[in-house]
């Protein structure tokens, strides 16, 4: 299903860039048509026909091309806005549960009984996860990292974390 989607993403710049060939060898075909006649009244039907056409297909595949670019930045636009929105939204509950992460990747305040894990893109972490390890993530109680979605490391498993050891760093 993909691949069909990148098929037909693509195919505006495509058909853009055909129309625009076909115009311009119509245009060269009227003007050629045009040259073998020697008087005026036989020369314009070729340049009004080939002219007309192949310059018609060449603004549509100019417009073609137009659209194709503006909808690929849209769809980057829209990634990033919702990489955005996520990135907020972190930072919305790690406010709101009183952390915050430190450039280290530990928590900085928060409740002192309650175990804190590093929140991934998708999952969350121990501290001291591999994935996790020197990248800059924010750290938050498991109840936060449960009520964004995510879900334990396969890994690091920090859904054990929660109950063999309740003390956070």
């Amino acid at each position: 299903m993909t691949a069909v989607r990148r098929t037909w993403s693509q195919l505006g710049g495509q058909l853009g860039l055909g129309c625009i060939g076909v115009g311009i060898v119509l245009i060269g075909l009227g003007w050629n048509g045009a040259a073998g006649v020697d008087f005026t009244q036989g020369q314009i039907p070729y340049l009004l026909s080939g002219g007309a056409l192949g310059l018609g297909l060449i603004i549509t595949g100019a417009t073609l091309i137009i659209v194709q670019n503006g909808r690929r930045d849209r769809v980057l636009l829209e990634g990033q806005l919702r990489e955005l929105n996520q990135a907020v939204g972190r930072l919305a509950n790690a406010l709101g549960s009183g952390v915050l992460a430190a450039g280290n990747g530990h928590a900085t305040a928060g409740t002192a009984g309650e175990p804190h894990v590093v929140l991934g893109a998708s999952s969350y972490h121990r501290p001291d996860c591999r994935l996790a390890e020197g990248k800059d993530l924010p750290v938050a109680p498991v109840a936060v990292a449960e009520a964004e979605g995510l879900t334990p490391c396969r890994i690091c498993r920090p859904d054990v974390l929660e109950t063999v050891a309740p003390a956070g760093r």
